[in-house]
């Protein structure tokens, strides 16, 4: 199967979910995480989705599925383990236009979902074009031992680097190449050590002729 890799941006939109179980409160989970407005259609919620409903985070349509449901969804979930009622969800979803992705069930889905690994703002996707799931998760499984907890807090030191350095010099030739001196330096092994005596050479060693010791210092009390 062929597919075009996207990272789709779901904040405030609304989204659905059909199904109350374990795999649908993970869609649920990972669909509040991006931000989406989640409505979810079941007769019956597994005790993780029953207390997300009762705090209002997500609104549970209690009772079986209806085709009307998607109207206005920008994304839509099949997450049932009746076979019948994921093709008429995965039907009226493509009816409207509107991505569908039923669990595995490749043939029905309009996107696939990929095995994921998050480190803070860090997503490595990972799919096997529905071909293999079990090597998708093995895939992840090996990516959480390469890129350990370490990469949240790095990416977002990354992050208010890039910006300090942008409102000082925006525009700068030369800011690629200080950005990867600081990728290539051991910048990422120091901060997960914990180590900001460390942490603070490298930046003043590569960012003292551009951000002043003062705003250096700031940074690094950022991390403690």
């Amino acid at each position: 199967m062929q597919t075009y890799p996207v990272f789709v941006l779901l904040a405030g939109k609304p989204c659905l979910v059909v199904g109350g179980g374990q795999v649908a409160a993970r869609k649920v989970q990972d669909l509040l995480t991006a931000g989406a407005r989640v409505t979810v259609v079941s007769p019956a919620l597994t005790p993780a989705l029953a207390a997300l409903a009762g705090r209002g985070e997500i609104r549970h349509l209690q009772g079986d599925f209806q085709e009307e449901q998607v109207a206005g969804m920008a994304l839509v979930i099949g997450a049932t383990d009746d076979m019948a009622v994921n093709a008429r969800v995965s039907a009226a979803a493509q009816a409207r236009g509107i991505w569908v992705n039923i669990v595995d069930q490749p043939e029905l889905c309009t996107f696939i979902v990929p095995a994921q690994v998050r480190r803070g703002d860090l997503t490595l996707a990972i799919s096997t074009g529905g071909a293999s799931p079990a090597l998708a998760r093995r895939l992840r499984e090996e990516l959480e031992g390469r890129f350990g907890p370490e990469y949240g807090p790095y990416l977002a030191l990354m992050q208010t680097i890039r910006t300090r350095v942008l409102e000082a010099r925006r525009g700068d030739p030369d800011n690629a190449v200080l950005f990867k001196r600081l990728v290539d330096s051991p910048l990422r092994e120091a901060l997960g050590r914990g180590d900001l005596t460390e942490v603070r050479r490298i930046l003043q060693e590569i960012l003292g002729l551009i951000l002043e010791a003062a705003a250096i210092e700031e940074i690094v009390a950022g991390l403690s």
